[in-house]
């Protein structure tokens, strides 16, 4: 399965969501799941997992490693909880047009090697992102409650659908949504006829906290966040709901 975070604009907090998602989807399954940071540009996702790959996704596509998944498995580095990353390059501008189809086979070999494939594609809809969302089975696009993202949202559903993604692969996960004076998940939803696959409340000393020490929200002590991006992940893979009696909430796993 391939799982797409891609970000309204800059700043949404979609590398934070796709890194969780991805270390919460190896936990919850015990399946074999690796990240794969696909911004042009260096990217922050070995960041956020105090990672330093000596390779990246630029070494395995040059290399033409999808050829050979032995050789594929090199450039990947793996963090304590278990989760695989394939690391951005720090070359800006790559990958770029001319690494389309080397990425769309790199992804494909990925996809037969793992369970999950988690991408963060950033904000692009230009290729090789386009490619990438093609073939992934969910897209989570990731907006906040302010008006200029939601603006961009519905551009952005526009444009991804003229791309040939079909409507039921796409996921709206509102981030930030508890800050002081956004718009509500209902009006949202009002005003753009569409509706919020999933919520995530606004906490920055647990995400500082856990990028700081190079490690997932859920190895950190538990918090409302670490609940709500829990319930992703297990909509994500389709497993059941939990109940969590220390804060008395059910955490939901539907998946959309």
């Amino acid at each position: 399965m391939i799982v797409s975070y891609l970000g309204t604009k800059g700043g949404t907090g979609t590398t934070t969501l796709a890194v969780n998602g991805a270390a919460d989807i190896r936990r919850i399954t015990n399946r074999s799941t690796v990240i794969v940071d696909l911004k042009s540009g260096p990217g922050d996702v070995a960041l956020f997992l105090g990672l330093r790959p000596r390779h990246s996704v630029l070494t395995a596509l040059d290399h033409l490693a999808w050829i050979d998944p032995v050789m594929l498995s090199r450039y990947v580095v793996e963090h304590d909880c278990g989760l695989h990353v394939l690391a951005a390059g720090d070359e800006f501008g790559r990958p770029g047009q001319r690494d389309a189809d080397a990425v769309e086979q790199t992804l494909r070999a990925l996809n037969s090697i793992y369970d999950y494939v988690i991408l963060d594609v950033g904000t692009s809809l230009m290729m090789p992102a386009a490619a990438a969302l093609q073939l992934s089975d969910h897209i989570l696009m990731v907006a906040n409650p302010d008006v200029p993202c939601l603006r961009n949202l519905q551009r952005l559903i526009d444009a991804v659908k003229t791309a040939g993604v079909t409507g039921e692969r796409l996921q709206i996960v509102l981030n930030r949504a508890s800050e002081f004076g956004v718009l509500s998940t209902a009006q949202i939803e009002r005003v753009l006829g569409l509706r919020i696959s999933h919520s995530v409340n606004s906490d920055y000393r647990t995400v500082a906290s856990a990028v700081n020490s190079g490690v997932p929200v859920s190895a950190l002590r538990a918090s409302e966040i670490n609940g709500q991006l829990d319930a992703i992940a297990r909509a994500i893979a389709g497993f059941p709901e939990v109940s969590r009696p220390k804060s008395g909430m059910r955490i939901a796993a539907q998946a959309d």
